[in-house]
């Protein structure tokens, strides 16, 4: 049995997944290591480069792949049920770790676990984003002292990014499955889901961060992303109203304007401002002080 299990899903990015692979072979860290492609369903020739790649890889790979594109929940799924070893730590293709990632988070959880932890850890990090058509780096701090079911549905302080976590097997497997109706945010849910049941995000105390994220909304539909925050709304209501009315129509802008962001990027500008309306609706002051900053774009 290896020590950790690393657990990739792949689609139709095979340079992407190169990127990630490189990430993970200059790891300072060096227990023993399973790493776990999914190809969830890419064109033949990707799927069978993915297979290559791994074949050819220089640590131990398990390559799987759906018959057909399934979605990423379904596919996490998959990588979850595919966990042989007592660690876990996610990685999307085309997202990539820093070289002390692993050794920082293991010695943050050992030391949290040392000091008497009971409660399931995930041990989390900061990050970069880099935006795919920007050279900018922006470094985001995962804030862990927060009230983090508060936290995780403002997504500000501290956001619900899978590849930014390692942890002990069970406290993945205790969650349960990742929502099949969710194509997009499922982390989100998966997050919040994880605290609910007793669970406790950390950091390892690191300043720096500690991964990548390559970020692009190109391609990604706006309608289906505010689809997918409707669904979170509906389905954790009670914890948005625990928090007032006031937050819970805050939300509702930020949804809006997350939305309209997407649209605009994507070049359709009627949707991008339909979603902007619906923002100045839900919060009209809070709207107004964005025209002021931004003038009437997302």
């Amino acid at each position: 049995m290896a020590t950790l299990d690393i657990l990739i899903p792949h689609y139709n990015d095979i340079d992407g997944l190169e990127l990630t692979l490189r990430s993970i072979a200059a790891q300072t860290w060096r227990g023993e290591t399973r790493i776990v492609i999914v190809d969830d369903g890419s064109a033949p020739d990707s799927a069978r480069a993915a297979r290559e790649i791994g074949e050819a890889f220089s640590q131990p790979v398990t390559f799987i792949a759906n018959a057909r594109n399934r979605g990423r929940p379904y596919t996490r799924n998959v990588l979850l049920d595919a966990i042989d070893s007592p660690y876990v730590a996610w990685l999307d293709a085309g997202d990539e770790w820093y070289a002390e990632k692993l050794a920082l988070q293991f010695e943050g959880l050992a030391r949290a676990e040392a000091e008497g932890a009971k409660d399931p850890l995930w041990m989390s990090c900061h990050y970069h984003w880099k935006w795919t058509d920007n050279q900018a780096y922006r470094r985001k701090l995962q804030r862990t002292d927060l009230d983090q079911i508060r936290a995780l549905l403002v997504g500000t302080d501290l956001r619900a990014y899978l590849w930014t976590l390692l942890a002990r097997a069970e406290t993945f497997r205790n969650v349960g499955w990742f929502d099949e109706r969710l194509p997009r945010l499922q982390d989100l849910d998966y997050f919040v889901r994880f605290v609910l049941k007793g669970g406790r995000i950390t950091e390892p105390g690191h300043p720096e961060a500690l991964c990548i994220y390559h970020k692009t909304d190109l391609g990604r539909s706006a309608d289906q992303i505010r689809q997918c925050n409707a669904y979170i709304f509906d389905k954790y209501r009670v914890l948005y109203n625990r928090y007032g009315s006031k937050f819970r129509r805050t939300r509702i802008y930020h949804m809006e304007m997350h939305s309209a962001r997407f649209a605009a990027n994507n070049a359709d500008h009627r949707l991008a401002n339909d979603y902007m309306w619906k923002a100045a609706r839900a919060r009209p002051r809070l709207f107004l002080r964005h025209l002021k900053r931004k003038g009437f774009r997302p």
